[in-house]
């Protein structure tokens, strides 16, 4: 339910690269990534991630959802509470495709999913935790 409300008013955030504009690799320019520097990781690491518990899918975001936001954004629910008809999280997928909004609607300092209220600090840590930390689709 807290998700459901969550989503009502927003749409999702699905950044894309289009490389088939990308002229940045000239005629006869053969680097490739084996010339490149390797990648650092330890930037893409969110502090907030740092010893904190692994949390997925699997051990907390799927009883979570159920729990807390299918009341309204389950695809089969019969009265979605005005949840919007295309915002379900019926599915690790579907949850990890609104992963923005959910973490700016129902964490943080001052959560506003789902509408009633009902969620304990615990879980809200614990979902920021999951969307925050664990890797994508998790």
């Amino acid at each position: 339910m807290l998700l459901g409300l969550l989503l009502a008013c927003s749409s999702p955030s699905t950044p894309t690269a289009d490389k088939a504009g990308d002229d940045s690799a000239a005629a006869g320019d053969s680097a490739g990534p084996e010339d490149s520097a390797p990648a650092d990781d330890s930037a893409a690491i969110d502090p907030f991630c740092v010893d904190q518990p692994v949390v997925t899918w699997a051990n907390f975001g799927a009883g979570f959802l159920l729990e807390a936001c299918q009341g309204c954004h389950a695809s089969t629910t019969p009265d979605r509470h005005g949840a919007p008809e295309g915002v379900s999280f019926d599915n690790v997928d579907e949850a990890w495709a609104w992963q923005p909004r959910i973490l700016a609607r129902a964490t943080g300092e001052a959560p506003t999913m789902p509408p009633l209220g009902g969620i304990n600090e615990a879980d809200r840590q614990l979902l920021a935790i999951w969307l925050r930390c664990a890797a994508a689709g998790t």
